[in-house]
């Protein structure tokens, strides 16, 4: 029987080095594997078996430890659930891995409100020159921040950002992701940082929000780090 699937959503192509790029229709992300994460995306999509991945990793990599085996491929479907590109099966009743099912709070009618103002603001804010919303979430920070928003208060702040986001007619990326997330926080009385960084392999450039220097980010949302050097935070 099957412990995971993947959605019908999720569609993956070979690279030219032998890893995998795969991309999720229903977040709009693309996300790339190495050659050894695909060989174990590739079982987990094609048997939907746990120990069918680990088997396959430990014949292809007789002279590393089973539990470094175990333990890598741990951490990449606890990452492959999180990004939404495998599930759990409907009859599993349990895996051998840490995951967790966080359910996100409802979101109240006044946050939706004031994330889908935010938003807008938000996208018509980064048609202009960066320095312009760069210095509007200065200003506001400024006048209605009253403390730092917690880890929890942050990803709260996310949740209705990607709820509200998901039905936007628009182009929401990372850019509008973050600054609308830091406009919702600070509507709010809380701060959270707007963070602009770089990867150098391959070379991307992403934002994403911190607070008080540990990066809070959704499950949607791409890893910050290692990947991604902090170039400026507002």
């Amino acid at each position: 029987m099957r412990d995971f699937v993947v959605p019908p959503t999720v569609h993956v192509t070979l690279d030219e080095h032998g890893g995998m790029v795969v991309l999720n229709t229903h977040t709009g992300r693309w996300h790339v594997l190495n050659r050894t994460g695909g060989v174990a995306f590739e079982e987990l999509r094609r048997t939907g078996d746990l120990e069918c991945a680990l088997s396959a990793l430990e014949e292809r990599f007789p002279s590393v430890l089973a539990g470094e085996i175990r333990a890598d491929v741990d951490r990449l479907v606890t990452a492959l659930v999180e990004r939404d590109l495998l599930r759990l099966a409907r009859h599993a009743g349990g895996v051998p891995i840490a995951l967790t099912e966080s359910a996100s709070p409802a979101i109240t009618w006044r946050s939706r409100v004031v994330t889908m103002l935010c938003l807008f603001a938000a996208v018509v804010l980064l048609r202009l020159p960066l320095r312009v919303p760069i210095a509007l979430v200065r200003r506001l920070k400024a006048r209605k921040v009253v403390r730092p928003a917690s880890v929890a208060e942050g990803i709260a702040v996310l949740d209705a950002v990607h709820a509200v986001s998901r039905g936007f007619p628009g182009r929401v990326a990372c850019m509008e992701l973050s600054l609308t997330a830091v406009l919702v926080a600070a509507v709010e009385g809380r701060a959270l940082d707007w963070c602009f960084g770089h990867s150098s392999d391959p070379v991307t450039f992403h934002s994403w929000v911190e607070t008080e220097g540990t990066p809070v980010r959704h499950p949607d949302d791409e890893p910050v780090t290692p990947t991604y050097r902090r170039v400026l935070a507002v």
